[in-house]
C-alpha cells in the first residue's frame, strides 16, 4: 500500500514538506485539547484529519513516521504519564490514517473527489471504517490499561467517534477539493492528477452575494434559536445551498455549521461539555449524517452541470460536424463529376472522329483529369484516416519521411525544375503519430511544389528545416513561389479554400493538415509574402 511513496518519488517535493507535518500535527493535538472529554476522550480530534489529508497530497514516508513521532509526545499532555505506554496509546490513530489511505488506494480512489463514485469511496473508506477501527482500538487499550470501565465503553466510543468524524468529514472534503487544484499548480502533489484540476465554477456577484447572505443568515440562527430543537433548519438551508450552488460551496456550508453549531459553543462553554446527554449526543449524530446527505448531493448535482456542460459542447460539435458533412458532401460531389465529365467528353468527341488516331491532346487531357480525379480520392481518404484512425505513436525519421513524401510528388507539374533543400535537419527523429505527420507534410510540400512562380530564369527552391525548441520540434517548409495576398491570408485553412486563381486542386489539403495537426497537438503557422514566397512552420510536440 506504500511502495508508490518512495523514497524516489519523495524527491521531487519542496525539502520543507518534510518539516511542516510536525509543527501541524502538534498544533492540531494542542488545539483538540481543548475539548478533551475524559482520559483519551475528545470531542474533537483534529491530527486524524490534517493526517488523511496530508498522506493524500505528500505520500505515506513524510507523513504517517512523523505523525507518529508527534503522536507519542503529545500523549503525556493527555494524562498517560508512563512514557513507555505512550507508543501503544498512539498507535491506533496512526493505524487508522494507515487504513484510510491503504483501502481508499486499494479502490484505485482519486483523492481530489472529481465525481459521486469517489466522494462515496473515500467517507466510506476513507473515513467512516478507519476511524470506527481506530476508536475501537483506543478503547480497548484504555479499558486494558485501567483508564475506562467496560459500563462507560458505548458512550465514550460515541463521544470519540462523533467527534472525529465530524472533523475528518468538515476538514478533509473542503481541503482536499478546493487546495488540491492550488497544489498541483504549483507542483506540491506527490501522486498529482494527470489532468489539470479545475477549482470549481465560478459564481456572479449575485451569487456570491447570495452565498454570503446565507451564511449571515445561519450565524444570527445559531444565536437566535436552540440547536436540540431546531438542528434540522440548518440541514434544510445546507441542503438548499447544495442543489443551488453545487459541491463546493456545499462542503464549504457544512464546515460553517459544524464552526457556529458545535466548535464556538464548545469554545464559550467554560469547560463544560457541550454533549452532556444522550439526546444532544443523538442530535449531533443526525446532524452530521445530514452534512454527509448534502455533501452527496452536492456532488450529485455538480456531476450533473458537468455532464449537462459537456453534452452542450458533444451537441455544438455535433451540429458543427453535419454542417460540414454537408458542405463536404456537397463540395466533393461537385469535385468528383467535374473530371468525370470532361473524360467522358473526350471519350464522345474521340468516338466521333472515328477512323482516325486518337490524339495525344485527348489522352493527355485524360491523364490530366484521372490525375485529379485521383488526388482528389487520395484527400477524401487522408480526411477520412484522420478523423477515424486512433493517435499511433512512433519513432519517426524525419528526413527519410520527407524523401518518402518527395518520392510520392513526382507525378506533378515541373518537379523536375525545383531545387529541395534538406540540409539543415537539426532534429532529425520525433516520436509522433506517423500517417497524421505525413499527410500534414506531404499537403505543405504538395502547395510548395505546386504553387512554384513558372517565369523564365526563375529558380524554384523548397528548403526544409528541422530544429528543437524546449519540448517541440519545429519544421519549416519555405519556397520562393508565388506567395499569398494579404487579404486571402486567413481563409487559407478552411475547407474547399483556394487562394489562388491557378489552383487547381480541392482546397482540402491546408484543412485536412490543419485538422491534423490538432489531432496530434501540433500547430501550423504561416508568414507569406505576395510574389516572393512563403513560410509554414510546424510545432510538433512528442508523444
Amino acid at each position: 500500500m506504500v511502495s508508490d511513496s518512495s523514497y524516489a518519488q519523495a524527491k521531487q517535493l519542496p525539502w520543507w514538506t518534510w518539516v511542516a507535518p510536525f509543527f501541524l500535527f502538534h498544533v492540531a493535538s494542542q488545539l483538540s485539547l481543548s475539548f478533551k472529554f475524559e482520559q483519551g476522550v475528545t470531542t474533537l480530534y483534529l491530527p486524524t484529519a490534517i493526517a488523511i489529508v496530508l498522506v493524500n497530497w505528500w505520500g505515506f514516508w513524510r507523513v504517517v513516521p512523523c505523525m507518529y513521532l508527534v503522536v507519542i509526545f503529545n500523549t503525556y499532555y493527555w494524562g498517560v504519564e508512563d512514557w513507555y505506554l505512550w507508543p501503544v496509546h498512539s498507535a491506533p490513530e496512526v493505524i487508522g490514517v494507515i487504513l484510510s489511505y491503504g483501502l481508499f488506494k486499494l479502490v484505485k480512489g482519486q483523492y481530489w473527489l472529481p465525481n459521486t463514485r469517489h466522494l462515496i469511496l473515500f467517507i466510506v473508506l476513507g473515513i467512516a471504517i478507519p476511524i470506527t477501527i481506530e476508536l475501537l482500538l483506543l478503547q480497548a487499550i484504555l479499558i486494558y490499561f485501567g483508564h475506562h470501565t467496560y459500563s462507560t465503553f458505548f458512550n465514550l466510543f460515541a463521544h470519540n467517534w462523533l467527534g472525529e468524524f465530524m472533523a475528518n468529514v468538515g476538514l478533509t472534503l473542503p481541503l482536499l477539493y478546493s487546495v488540491t487544484p492550488y497544489m498541483q499548480r504549483r507542483g506540491l502533489l506527490l501522486n498529482p492528477p494527470s489532468d489539470l484540476l479545475s477549482s470549481g465554477p465560478a459564481f456572479n456577484w449575485a451569487k456570491c452575494i447570495e452565498l454570503v447572505c446565507i451564511h449571515i443568515g445561519l450565524l444570527l440562527l445559531s444565536f437566535s434559536i436552540p440547536f436540540e430543537k431546531y438542528w434540522f433548519a440548518y440541514g434544510i438551508i445546507t441542503l438548499y445551498v447544495a442543489i443551488r450552488f453545487g459541491f463546493g460551496a456545499a462542503i464549504f456550508c457544512n464546515l460553517f455549521v459544524f464552526l457556529i453549531t458545535y466548535i464556538l459553543p464548545q469554545l464559550l462553554s467554560d469547560g463544560n461539555p457541550i454533549l452532556d446527554s444522550q439526546d444532544l449526543l443523538a442530535i449531533f449524530l443526525g446532524n452530521i449524517l445530514l452534512s454527509v446527505f448534502v455533501a452527496i448531493t452536492g456532488r450529485v448535482i455538480t456531476d450533473l452541470w458537468a455532464i449537462e456542460n459537456t453534452l452542450q459542447i458533444q451537441n455544438q460539435e455535433l451540429e458543427a460536424t453535419n454542417r460540414e458533412l454537408d458542405r463536404f458532401v456537397y463540395s466533393a460531389s461537385h469535385d468528383l463529376s467535374a473530371p468525370l465529365k470532361s473524360i467522358l467528353g473526350l471519350v464522345t468527341i474521340s468516338k466521333l472522329e472515328s477512323g482516325k488516331e486518337p490524339s495525344s491532346q485527348y489522352l493527355n487531357e485524360i491523364e490530366h483529369s484521372v490525375l485529379k480525379l485521383d488526388s482528389f480520392i487520395g484527400e477524401i481518404l487522408d480526411y477520412s484516416r484522420n478523423k477515424r484512425l486512433i493517435i499511433t505513436p512512433e519513432q519517426i525519421e524525419l528526413k527519410v519521411l520527407c524523401h518518402e513524401i518527395l518520392d510520392n510528388l513526382k507525378y506533378l507539374d515541373d518537379y523536375n525544375r525545383i531545387l529541395v533543400d534538406l540540409n539543415e535537419f537539426e532534429q532529425n527523429t520525433i516520436q509522433q503519430d506517423k500517417v497524421r505527420l505525413k499527410i500534414i507534410l506531404s499537403n505543405l510540400i504538395s502547395n510548395a511544389i505546386k504553387f512554384q512562380k513558372k517565369i523564365p530564369g526563375h529558380q524554384p527552391v523548397i528548403k526544409i528545416t528541422s530544429k528543437r525548441q524546449s519540448t517541440k520540434t519545429i519544421i519549416r517548409i519555405e519556397d520562393n513561389g508565388e506567395g499569398i495576398k494579404p487579404e486571402l491570408s486567413p481563409k487559407i485553412f478552411e475547407m474547399f479554400y483556394r487562394a489562388s486563381d491557378r489552383a487547381t486542386g480541392s482546397g482540402l489539403g491546408l484543412y485536412i493538415a490543419r485538422e491534423s495537426a490538432i489531432k496530434i497537438g501540433a500547430h501550423i503557422s504561416h508568414q507569406s509574402e505576395y510574389g516572393k514566397g512563403s513560410v509554414f512552420t510546424v510545432e510538433i510536440p512528442e508523444i
